[in-house]
């Protein structure tokens, strides 16, 4: 797996108080769901697009790291989570393109596409991403597009950074949760991606509960759809979703 070392400047704030500028980090969150049909197809057929599959995955992984992820039984419309991470966009879509011209690749429907960018938080003078510091995955991953209303947005900073301050305060209290904060402003219908991390889907479901009470909660606007993944090798994955 590729590592992506960051600096104390991209770790926090310049003096101004503002974001400072770092070398882009892209993040993609492909979510498939499988057509039944391919599991009608005969086992030759079968094997030799998983095959496929796989061959094309191992090329890209050359130029950009990919984590794969079951959610069969977890999600009606995703199957398999491919989380993608790169410095160019371009590169997601030459994984996508490759993967589609794959005999499984053929059966795979895309049900969501989160793209987002690596940024340092405006409120926090360090906060590196998990997925940064190339620590093995955990067992399962939480994902879902973020919403903040406007408001949000138009209050001062130093209210919103004292929210900020209790929402990461009740964060901390579940250190079995780990949190990956990527930027989607413009990128797509969302301002941000969350993408948790942790092994036991309880701990998740605690933290959530918890930061429901949170002042910051108050300016949710939408946090769906939340994606459930278990993280498996490729091999494992494929074979997890029953070819």
């Amino acid at each position: 797996m590729a590592t992506h070392p960051t600096t104390t400047a991209e770790q926090g704030q310049s003096p101004s108080g503002t974001v400072p500028h770092t070398a882009p980090l892209y993040v993609d969150f492909l979510c498939y769901r499988l057509e039944p049909a391919f599991r009608r197809l005969p086992v030759a057929d079968r094997q030799r697009g998983v095959g496929e599959f796989i061959t094309a995955v191992r090329q890209h992984e050359r130029h950009q790291t990919i984590r794969p992820y079951v959610s069969l039984g977890l999600r009606s419309e995703v199957d398999l989570v491919l989380w993608a991470i790169a410095p160019d966009v371009a590169r997601f879509q030459a994984l996508v393109a490759d993967l589609a011209r794959t005999g499984l690749g053929q059966y795979l429907t895309l049900s969501y596409a989160f793209l987002a960018l690596r940024k340092a938080s405006p409120y926090s003078s360090n906060h590196p991403q998990a997925f940064e510091a190339n620590l093995p995955p955990r067992k399962y991953l939480f994902l879902y597009p973020f919403v903040k209303s406007r408001d949000w947005y138009l209050a001062p900073m130093e209210q919103r950074r004292a929210m900020m301050q209790e929402h990461t305060g009740i964060g901390s209290r579940f250190p079995s949760v780990r949190i990956n904060t990527t930027y989607a402003f413009g990128l797509g219908d969302q301002d941000f991606v969350l993408a948790f991390e942790a092994d036991e889907p309880q701990d998740f479901e605690d933290l959530v509960q918890a930061l429901r009470e949170s002042q910051a909660s108050r300016y949710t606007v939408r946090d769906t759809p939340m994606i459930v993944a278990a993280f498996k090798p490729l091999d494992d994955a494929l074979q997890g979703l029953g070819v």
